[in-house]
């Protein structure tokens, strides 16, 4: 929807307290109660946004290669980071809690979960072939979800470099949750001495 393509564009430029749904009636040339026919307030317009974001990250998450688990982790936190690094404003607003708080908007809450599902099931994997730590694969999950979120915070808001600065900062920071005792390279060799 037009309205939809117009917040967004208003979300990444100005952030989402520039969004009213009065104002993109004007600019779309409708009435109010047209557009109110669609969001029912400027809140459901926002978690639309958010969803949409989820959705994206969701794709960008499951597009990552889950061959090599120890290569896929840090892959995983890559892309979550490039993410808020390309999308500060929507990654605040599908983050942030102030505006969508959870459990108002269903469908909000689950588009995040499916994100963080990825992030799970990765962990999962990683844990079973001794990549990490034998802690609980919630812990080590909410630890690495804990790292990324920080990490992309810090860099979005100025505190840390980002991608273009410091290229190797956010691999270097994510491997550190990773054991160290096992590398792909020890699982390749010893695969290639198993009969």
């Amino acid at each position: 929807m037009q309205a939809q393509h117009l917040a967004l564009d208003t979300l990444r430029a100005q952030g989402d307290a520039a969004i009213s749904l009065r104002a993109l009636a004007k600019q779309l040339g409708v009435s109010a109660p047209a557009l109110y026919r669609h969001f029912s307030d400027r809140d459901t317009l926002l978690a639309e946004l958010a969803i949409g974001g989820f959705e994206t990250l969701t794709d960008r998450l499951r597009a990552v290669g889950q061959q090599t688990p120890r290569k896929a982790l840090i892959e995983i936190g890559l892309v979550y980071v490039n993410f808020a690094q390309e999308e500060p404003n929507l990654y605040r607003l599908m983050f942030g809690g102030r505006v969508l708080p959870m459990g108002v908007h269903p469908r909000l809450d689950a588009a995040g979960k499916s994100a963080f599902k990825v992030l799970e099931n990765t962990v999962a994997n990683a844990r079973q072939l001794g990549y990490l730590k034998p802690s609980s694969v919630s812990l080590i999950t909410a630890a690495a979800w804990s790292l990324v979120h920080g990490l992309s915070q810090l860099t979005i808001d100025g505190h840390l470099p980002g991608a273009k600065a410091e290229p190797m900062l956010t691999e270097g920071v994510l491997s550190l949750l990773l054991d160290g005792s096992r590398s792909d390279e020890n699982k390749q060799s010893q695969q290639d001495l198993t009969p």
